[in-house]
């Protein structure tokens, strides 16, 4: 529309016509449509990505060295910004225990041959029982290979890097082909005690799937 059809502005003391506010009014309506104020909550409602689309996101921004809640883990808060990207709606103090009592909980536990993209896998990293005892860190699974080793996410020592677990073979660091089955998740130290884990595969003590229909979100 040129300039000069453009509708005048009504004079200082001058009353504008009723078609001029009932255009007004239909605009200040069309606004509010525009911004989802106008239109019911069901009709404007956006789908959340699904978790390794939030875990993707998430991987790509800078990640603090460790979670900003008392007894946090940065792992442990990964994953939960990551779950709440993808939708759902649950707190936790931050720390990984508590995170795997909501998701042994709310949601619902798989086995390692089962594992897929999406899923929680979370590991005791500081016991020296023989049997892991949840949990102290956790990632999120990428890619699961055809032989059972799983690439995850994870977010440690101030940054998210792609590691790797095998359960079928827990306690080896690589392949004869010198592929990574386990990675370390934590290094020896002169006090470790006798039986102290270092690999993932040793370190893994569950693995949850997250899905709103379960009454997460």
């Amino acid at each position: 529309m040129s300039y000069d059809r453009r509708m005048a502005l009504p004079l200082p003391g001058e009353r504008p016509s009723r078609l001029l506010g009932v255009l007004l009014a239909a605009a200040a309506v069309l606004g509010l449509c525009a911004l989802g104020c106008g239109t019911p909550a069901h009709q404007t409602r956006r789908y959340a990505p699904s978790i390794f689309q939030a875990a993707r996101f998430e991987a790509r921004r800078p990640q603090p060295a460790r979670s900003d809640r008392i007894g946090g883990d940065e792992g442990a808060a990964f994953v939960e910004k990551t779950l709440h990207d993808a939708g759902f709606r649950f707190g936790t103090d931050g720390s990984a225990r508590a995170l795997w009592g909501y998701l042994r909980s709310s949601q619902r536990l798989v086995s390692a041959a089962s594992a897929r993209p999406g899923d929680i896998l979370l590991f005791d990293t500081r016991s020296a029982s023989p049997t892991p005892k949840c949990a102290d860190h956790a990632g999120i699974v990428e890619s699961v290979s055809t032989d059972g080793r799983i690439t995850f996410v994870e977010a440690r020592g101030g940054r998210t890097r792609r590691s790797f677990v095998d359960p079928t073979r827990p306690t080896i660091r690589r392949d004869e082909s010198g592929e990574i089955l386990n990675s370390f998740l934590r290094v020896k130290a002169l006090d470790d005690p006798p039986g102290a884990r270092y690999f993932a595969g040793e370190m893994l003590c569950g693995i949850a799937r997250a899905s709103r229909s379960e009454g997460g979100g």
